[in-house]
């Protein structure tokens, strides 16, 4: 495809996103969407179609075997998930240009997206060990209070590191114990409740620390502020904060924010809140995202196991000197 209908397509591809944006989509859905057709494109630039017209569902097809034969950045195979995130990009941006008029059919209305694995959730600590974490920080320290104060939001109201970091201090109500979660994963808003505990340590931040850390510096307008005065990144949330007072607790397991954030879930599946309840304070769409916790916890069916299972029963007996 010559650079001329390449350049068009990346024009009605903008104009795609600016339609997104009027639509309320988050800014996570306008990053996707350009990725994704930024590796189509590259694609289309090896092929010998004229316009953006001429694509066929039988081209399609060889891009999804593209992607499938395609290298990562490590020199690895493609992973199922970012095949399927190229190729939900490129079937949406093509359904718009049916909607809009630009072509007649869709030529990705046939693919197939591949069957992905939906593996555990990783970096879920016990009770004990995140007790140990959330006590890590140094409180005596502006940073590490405000380390403190972000540690136990994310455990109480299992909040995502981007989510965190987006807060204003309006946000947080510490009276009513709630926070308000604004343009969540895929735009959503929502009211989540706040421990009593986070909310003292918020409390404490706002009051003792924030100022400090800010100093001089430009209010960058979120409640947590970098040790520069600015906004926080993802990393060092993961990295400085997470993993750094992960470590120094003693925690075996690599864990990250959202491994706070499992862990949450978890503690409250187990303390048996119910999984809509769960669902609605993660944030999740459907409660098959939600239902993956009862993967992991298993300790009432462990219980139920050695209370009901016929071979856990002799092994009791055996234990206690009984009849072999």
């Amino acid at each position: 495809m010559n650079e001329q209908e390449i350049g068009r397509i990346r024009a009605l591809a903008g104009e795609f996103i600016r339609d997104r944006r009027t639509e309320g989509y988050a800014d996570q859905a306008e990053e996707h969407i350009t990725w994704s057709v930024d590796y189509f494109v590259e694609f289309l630039k090896t092929r010998d179609e004229e316009r953006l017209e001429s694509i066929t569902a039988d081209a399609m097809h060889k891009y999804q075997m593209h992607l499938y034969n395609q290298l990562g950045r490590r020199g690895e195979p493609l992973g199922l998930a970012s095949q399927a995130k190229a190729l939900m990009g490129v079937r949406v941006f093509f359904r718009w240009l049916v909607r809009r008029g630009y072509m007649l059919a869709d030529p990705s209305s046939g693919i197939c997206l591949p069957r992905q694995k939906k593996p555990l959730p990783k970096g879920i600590m016990t009770l004990r060990e995140i007790g140990r974490v959330l006590t890590a920080p140094d409180v005596d320290t502006p940073l590490g209070l405000r380390d403190r104060a972000m540690l136990e939001l994310m455990y109480s109201s299992g909040l995502r590191n981007q989510e965190v970091r987006n807060l204003a201090i309006s946000d947080v109500n510490t009276a009513e114990g709630e926070v308000r979660v604004k343009n969540g994963k895929g735009g959503v808003d929502r009211v989540v409740p706040l421990g009593g505990i986070a909310g003292r340590y918020l409390d404490l931040y706002v009051r003792e620390a924030r100022a400090k850390i800010l100093g001089w510096k430009e209010d960058p307008g979120t409640l947590f502020v970098g040790r520069f005065g600015g906004r926080m990144n993802g990393s060092t949330v993961n990295r400085w904060i997470v993993q750094r007072f992960a470590e120094r607790a003693g925690v075996k397991t690599p864990v990250t924010a959202h491994g706070v954030r499992h862990t949450c879930a978890t503690h409250l599946l187990k303390g048996h809140a119910s999984l809509r309840h769960i669902q609605r304070l993660l944030g999740h769409r459907s409660l098959e995202s939600t239902q993956v916790y009862l993967r992991v916890e298993v300790s009432d069916l462990k219980k139920e196991l050695k209370r009901c299972h016929p071979r856990e029963r002799a092994h009791v007996i055996e234990a206690q000197g009984g009849p072999q």
